[in-house]
């Protein structure tokens, strides 16, 4: 009996946690053009995971259905979920032809920054990585798993070098690991300040 009830136990939040949910949103085809849909939410054992949106998102709409999209199929989405708005745009990460669907950090009219956070299978935050981008669709990326101060400021000298106000800034910055978001996003504020 007792076997019974755990399984049916287990069975039942399985199911519960693999229910789906949607949410009003939107996503932005390779044209540009803004499509109104209900954003699939995925979910794992223990709940929301946003974290799969990373490769993939699932969209439903009245005339076309469900609709399966990876970042290279369309420029992003967004919706509105439990009272927060999130924002999704296909950029490359690591190499330029590895794209995922991240987050802006801070979006400027000369330079953005987006972001995915990396967890171990148990939901422990592993690391941040970044994708730089200007205007004129130039990249750079940090990966902050792997991540050594030195290179950090390497890698956003020689990306900003055409910004000589900012580079004083940037050898002020980036002595310790902890303040490292807000050292690049310190950074990326200036830049369109400049």
């Amino acid at each position: 009996m007792k076997t019974y009830l755990l399984s049916f136990f287990f069975l039942a939040t399985f199911s519960a946690s693999q229910s789906q949910t949607t949410a009003p949103g939107y996503y932005i085809t390779k044209n540009n053009d803004t499509v109104v849909a209900e954003i699939k939410i995925p979910r794992s054992l223990f709940g929301v995971d946003l974290s799969k949106l990373l490769l993939k998102v699932e969209t439903v709409d009245s005339i076309d259905g469900t609709k399966k999209f990876k970042p290279k199929d369309i420029n992003g989405f967004g919706f509105l979920y439990e009272g927060n708005y999130y924002r999704y745009f296909s950029k490359p990460t690591i190499t330029q032809n590895n794209f995922r669907f991240l987050q802006p950090f801070v979006l400027g009219p000369k330079t953005s920054i987006y972001v995915f956070y990396t967890a171990d299978q148990n939901g422990r935050p592993l690391g941040s990585v970044y994708t730089l981008e200007k205007a004129d669709g130039t990249y750079a990326f940090l990966s902050t798993p792997t991540l050594n101060l030195n290179k950090v400021k390497e890698t956003i000298k020689e990306f900003y070098k055409d910004y000589p106000e900012v580079q004083q800034l940037i050898d002020a910055r980036f002595k310790t690991k902890v303040a490292i978001k807000n050292d690049i996003v310190e950074i990326v504020r200036a830049v369109n300040k400049s």
